[in-house]
């Protein structure tokens, strides 16, 4: 019964963190474009809208691939995820994802990939 029980403790992790926006700390395009280079900037769109457009550096990972095999090793990396807009609920997904797994300096750039184009910052295709 209780290795039962310990199955469900990701679980319960997961739920004390939240999936909402107040679990996971936002970071606006414009703080972003002020420390790229020196985070860990994860896109987790579709693969065709990361091949049109994404933040300078960013790599693609799925949303539901978010795994300490795939993260930095180094907990205490920054690592700001974004998706395609406000409305996409991707980004939060993976950033209480990769809180859950441990990592302490987590953030999600609610604007997404369309916040950061408006706000006048370039992408790579």
């Amino acid at each position: 019964m209780s290795l039962f029980l310990m199955s469900f403790l990701p679980l319960c992790a997961f739920a004390q963190e939240g999936t909402g926006t107040s679990a996971v700390k936002d970071i606006t395009p414009q703080a972003l474009s002020a420390i790229l280079g020196s985070v860990e900037v994860i896109d987790v769109n579709e693969a065709d809208n990361y091949a049109f457009a994404h933040v300078p550096g960013a790599r693609l990972l799925p949303y539901d691939a978010i795994t300490a095999d795939v993260l930095p090793g180094d907990m205490a990396t920054t690592l700001v995820f974004y998706c395609w807009s406000p409305e996409c609920p991707a980004a939060t997904m993976a950033a209480s994802a990769a809180m859950v797994l441990g990592y302490t300096n987590v953030y999600c750039m609610q604007a997404g990939i369309t916040g950061w184009q408006d706000a006048g910052f370039v992408t790579e295709p």
